[in-house]
Order: C-alpha cells, then sequence, then structure tokens
C-alpha cells in the first residue's frame, strides 16, 4: 500500500509492516495505542462497583516507623483517622466460631475491590490503602438483631497486579485487598464491635485513667473467672494447697 513518500508492502507471516527503514508490529497490549480501550475497562470497574458493591467506613491508620518502639516491635501510640464512606466490592467468608483450645475461634476474612480513583477521591491524591487499615462493613451490618453491630476487618494484603482477576490489557484500575477479622485492642479512633463484651478478671482492663485517651468504660459486672470454675470442680475441697483449675506452683 502507499503512504506517502514510501512504499509499504504487508508481511503476511507476520502483522508487521515493513518500510524504507522502518519496523512497525501491531500489537495488541501496546499501552501507547489502546489508551481508549483501557479507559473503558476502567469505567466499567467503576460501574460494577457502583452497582454490586456495598457501603463501608474506611478507618486509615497513622502507624508511623519514626514512633515505632524497638522493644515491643510495634507502634503503641498508633490511633486511626475518622472513618470516611465509599463503596467496596466484597466477597465475604463467613465461618461460624470453632471452638479450640485457644478458645472460641471466628476466623471471618474478606476480599475486596476499590477503585483507585475511588479511594483517591476520599483520600487525596497519591493515597493508597495500606496494611493495617480498618474497614467497618457498616451497611451490610445495619439492622442486626439483638443490637449487633457491623463487623470490623484490618488489611493484610494490598496488590495493584493479579493478572489473572484485575488487570485486563494490562491497565491498573483497582486496589485488591484481602483482610481478617480486626482484634479490638483499644486503638485510639476505633471502637469495639457491638455486644463484644469480654469477661474479665480484674477491672483494670483497657485504657486507664491519666493517660490523654479517655479510659475505657467498664462492665458493669466483673466475671470472676477462678469463682466460676469451683462451680464446676471446686479443688479447694480436695486440697489443702491453693490450687485451681489452672494449675499452680
Amino acid at each position: 500500500m502507499a503512504g506517502g513518500s514510501q512504499d509499504y508492502k504487508l508481511n503476511k507471516t507476520f502483522p508487521t509492516y515493513i518500510g524504507t527503514g522502518t519496523t512497525t508490529t501491531l500489537r495488541f497490549l501496546d499501552k501507547e495505542r489502546n489508551a481508549n480501550e483501557i479507559l473503558n475497562f476502567s469505567e466499567w470497574w467503576k460501574e460494577q462497583l457502583q452497582i454490586y458493591g456495598q457501603e463501608v467506613t474506611y478507618y486509615t491508620s497513622n502507624y508511623s516507623l519514626t514512633g515505632h518502639d524497638a522493644v515491643y516491635g510495634e507502634h503503641t501510640t498508633k490511633t486511626f483517622s475518622d472513618g470516611k464512606k465509599m463503596i467496596m466490592g466484597v466477597e465475604l467468608s463467613e465461618i461460624s466460631p470453632v471452638l479450640s483450645k485457644f478458645g472460641l475461634l471466628g476466623d471471618d476474612d474478606v476480599t475486596a475491590l476499590i477503585h483507585v480513583d475511588a479511594f483517591i477521591s476520599s483520600f487525596g491524591v497519591d493515597a493508597e490503602p495500606n496494611v493495617g487499615d480498618v474497614f467497618e462493613l457498616s451497611e451490610y451490618g445495619s439492622g442486626r438483631a439483638g443490637g449487633r453491630g457491623a463487623k470490623k476487618f484490618e488489611i493484610t494484603q494490598r496488590l495493584d497486579q493479579d493478572i489473572e482477576k484485575i488487570n485486563p490489557l494490562m491497565g491498573h484500575f483497582v486496589w485488591l485487598l484481602t483482610a481478617k477479622r480486626h482484634d479490638y485492642s483499644y486503638e485510639p479512633g476505633l471502637s469495639a464491635e457491638n455486644v463484644s463484651d469480654q469477661p474479665a478478671d480484674t477491672s483494670h482492663v483497657g485504657r486507664l485513667s491519666g493517660g490523654e485517651n479517655p479510659a475505657t468504660e467498664q462492665n458493669s459486672y466483673i466475671n470472676d473467672i477462678d469463682a466460676a470454675s469451683k462451680d464446676i470442680f471446686n479443688y479447694d475441697a480436695y486440697s489443702d494447697s491453693d490450687d485451681n483449675v489452672y494449675g499452680d506452683y
């Protein structure tokens, strides 16, 4: 075929146009030429997440390397930002509590998708979800019986590349997040899930008075586990030593 001052011919063996001094190969995944197609996929992701996603409340962790304590191996004064509402696509694996030698385990986990643009619009330019951030399934958890509330999940992995799932045309459109059920430990900025009171042997549970953060509200009762165990088997009735169900030294 003719093109300006150069004569081109089609090489039928390969999809390549050969001209004087130039060789141009037709590639379906040439990202310099398929920008419009990549944009179509980006808009498709936005549409799917808006239609089939659910509203969550997202809390960013203010973890800082400068605040990291080398002895404890963590940032002991870490806080969380105020929660922001956003739409995520969520695949939830809800597992019934399992009784083990360590107690009751409820290892719920989720896989979530959020569009890169949606996250930036909520948290600013160059913002990214991070491991340690927490999100609450606020919409799914509303209206539960018995005063129960939404479950909270802590991000354990963040990916922007998984070619089998989220990168058609090698584009980068969404964050793929995996998360596990959050284990509340009194971090400022978060609250425990509703109806999640835990038994305690002492009133010294949670944040104590005298610090920068308000003290944790105590339960109206203190569950004395040692006293309750005596109703099952009273070691003191059969031994002169101060023994108990957990053993003694």
